[in-house]
């Protein structure tokens, strides 16, 4: 028995067949939309990337925080064409979802606490730019990193083993060869380590790694 396409698309319109939705665990959803055209329509008809769902989709339900990611084709019988819509983001009107926790045992890490690494993977509405400016110094700079947070969209992260210190001018041990020297210690807490962002329609998904940090100087 040969299938008979009910509401065929007329020319430059497209056709809604059904909706496919999905989330991972870092709360960031998708959203596949089935489509039938004119095969004579596909480039006109076609979004570009990071058009809203609103703007686009005839579905009776639009969404203003997700964005085209992907567009396929599959030719049909009858010089018609389906088209695959892939749309990223947040079904919500507002707010982020929780990040995302991990807590990796690593042995050279730990200094009051354990010796492991956190791991916070979350969604972020902020510009990869912006996020880069968060990347720890370089080897030449100050010994200052930017401290975990307390919570991240939500989320409270863990505290600190100790809080953080620094002996100043009480120096922890003399050092016989600097007359008057000694080494200065001093502890931050868990701090950025490394991060990395992946621009997703219009949101980043940042995975940020912290672990604890301190600095022995020698003072004279």
């Amino acid at each position: 028995m040969s299938a008979t396409i009910i509401g065929s698309p007329s020319s430059g319109k497209k056709v809604l067949r059904r909706n496919e939705f999905s989330t991972q665990r870092n709360g960031l959803e998708f959203l596949n939309e089935i489509y039938t055209i004119r095969t004579a329509d596909r480039s006109t008809l076609k979004p570009a990337n990071e058009t809203l769902h609103k703007d686009f989709s005839t579905a009776s339900i639009t969404y203003a925080r997700m964005a085209v990611e992907n567009v396929a084709f599959k030719e049909m019988d009858g010089d018609l064409t389906e088209m695959n819509v892939s749309y990223v983001g947040l079904t919500s009107a507002s707010g982020l979802p929780p990040a995302l926790v991990r807590i990796i045992p690593q042995m050279d890490k730990g200094v009051f606490g354990p010796p492991c690494v956190i791991n916070v993977e979350y969604i972020s509405s902020s510009t990869v730019a912006s996020i880069i400016s968060e990347l720890p110094p370089g080897i030449d700079q100050q010994p200052v990193r930017k401290r975990m947070p307390k919570s991240i969209n939500g989320t409270v992260l863990p505290t600190n083993p100790r809080d953080p210190f620094s002996t100043g001018n009480e120096l922890r041990q003399t050092n016989a060869y600097f007359l008057g020297g000694g080494s200065v210690f001093s502890y931050q807490g868990y701090v950025l380590n490394s991060i990395q962002a992946e621009e997703r329609g219009i949101f980043v998904v940042v995975v940020a790694e912290y672990s604890e940090y301190s600095t022995t100087t020698i003072a004279r």
